[in-house]
């Protein structure tokens, strides 16, 4: 079963996301992730979250995702993400009803 983690934040560092979006691709490379969204112009339909940005990917499973997230690779460049944004992320599993 596919999992999603998504994103939602807003960027204050954009040199520093700049550093982290070139080296994420290889960490993110062995583990064929599918970047469905990546939007920092998200349309609120509902509610009022603090947040613009949008970043929806897809793995293969929950685990696969969770390995990523945390590997060695990843998490050496996770504070830069974490340092240059402020929001948070969710993993969610596809709909299988």
């Amino acid at each position: 079963m596919s999992a999603y983690f998504v994103f939602h934040n807003r960027v204050h560092d954009q040199a520093m996301l700049n550093d982290y979006v070139a080296k994420v691709g290889d960490t993110l490379a062995p583990y064929r992730p599918e970047i469905l969204v990546l939007d920092s112009n998200s349309q609120v339909v509902e509610g009022t979250p603090p947040w613009p940005r949008t970043v929806v990917i897809r793995f293969e499973s929950r685990e696969i995702a969770m390995a990523w997230y945390n590997s060695p690779a990843y998490q050496a460049i996770l504070p830069l993400r974490l340092d240059a944004s402020e929001g948070f992320g969710v993993l969610v599993d596809s709909f299988s009803g």
